[in-house]
């Protein structure tokens, strides 16, 4: 017994020893940080209705990836010219842009016809028709691919907006026939060739030297963006006379587009927050953009300005003349069919206009 007692002391003794001699449990790998994107993306505008819509994207951006992705609106220019923006995202300068494409229809013809329709739409429905529906969605493939051919950039999607663009004027322009030997200054092809047509002459610049210009008379007029982006821009301190119809109604969109490497590296759940926060810049755009324009028509009267609505017959004939051009926008495979998938449009959802541009 007392040998018996002697082991388990002897035990007992050596069992702290054994603890101290066992190797210790390694700490846990610590997880690597997980990999944050900042972007800086611009617009074309720098107050109004398009600047907040940036800023709602951004924000959701933000806060929909928990951080992952860091999206900072910067004031257009801050980072390049606007008509610069699209090769920024392309050489990877800049990772992401909301830019207007018609300032790049000289170097995509295809976009003359992604950013506004040739102005011939009447609400975000038909235009978000035309380019997401009409052939299942073939224009925006049409816009992706083309822009994929420029450069490597891949378009999220279409941030439309409902503009209901006057012509701004220092002269009144009661109809069409006042539209000869007038200087405009037009960032849109359709409108543009539209006012040329019609005997004007047509510059472009960016929109921060819009106010400068008119009150300076370089230009006598301005399309730029609607009634409440005009207000927020002062324009109504610098002209007298706004042409209310039947500019009215255009639609356009801008593209919101991400560097093509960026893209790619972006986890499936991080493309879809980006994806749903442009998608519902849409919905804020559509809400804000009525709400704003109305206020615009308003603060334009009380500050004076006269609204000019043409008869009908000049509305007729402004048509006509914008969609006389539409065959000339037909200079490659894809504007080509982009043509054909407009005209389709009007054929099935606006057989007026179908038959007044004599489409069957």
């Amino acid at each position: 017994m007392l040998l018996i007692g002697s082991l388990c002391l002897a035990l007992m003794l050596a069992l702290p020893l054994v603890g101290a001699c066992a190797a210790p449990t390694p700490a846990p790998t610590p997880a690597a940080p997980e990999k944050v994107w900042n972007w800086h993306p611009s617009t074309w505008v720098p107050a109004g209705t398009c600047m907040d819509r940036l800023v709602y994207v951004c924000d959701l951006i933000t806060e929909a990836s928990g951080g992952r992705i860091v999206c900072e609106p910067t004031a257009p220019g801050a980072i390049c010219p606007v008509e610069e923006q699209l090769d920024m995202v392309a050489t990877g300068a800049t990772p992401a842009m909301f830019f207007y494409p018609d300032y790049y229809s000289g170097k995509i013809p295809l976009y003359i016809l992604s950013a506004n329709a040739c102005y011939l739409m009447d609400s975000m429905w038909e235009m978000r028709q035309y380019i997401e529906r009409q052939r299942g969605g073939r224009m925006l493939e049409l816009i992706r691919e083309a822009t994929a051919e420029y450069g490597d950039v891949y378009v999220v999607g279409m941030g439309y907006q409902f503009p209901y663009m006057p012509i701004i004027s220092t002269v009144p322009v009661y109809s069409t026939k006042d539209i000869a030997g007038m200087k405009f200054r037009c960032g849109d092809v359709p409108i543009a060739k539209g006012f040329g047509a019609l005997g004007a002459a047509v510059t472009w610049f960016p929109g921060p030297e819009i106010y400068t210009a008119l009150a300076t008379g370089v230009v006598d007029a301005v399309t730029f963006a609607h009634p409440g982006d005009s207000i927020a821009l002062g324009f109504h301190e610098v002209t007298k006379y706004w042409v209310k119809y039947p500019i009215a109604g255009a639609v356009a969109n801008d593209h919101f587009v991400v560097n093509g490497t960026v893209w790619r590296e972006l986890p499936d759940d991080l493309k879809a927050v980006v994806e749903t926060a442009v998608a519902a810049g849409n919905a804020f755009s559509e809400y804000e953009h009525f709400t704003a324009i109305t206020k615009g028509w308003m603060a334009a009267e009380d500050y004076g300005v006269e609204l000019i609505e043409w008869s009908e017959e000049d509305a007729l004939e402004w048509k006509k003349t914008v969609a006389a051009g539409l065959p000339d926008f037909a200079v490659d495979a894809a504007s080509t069919e982009a043509v054909e998938i407009l005209e389709e449009f009007f054929v099935e959802w606006k057989p007026a206009l179908a038959e007044l541009i004599g489409l069957k």
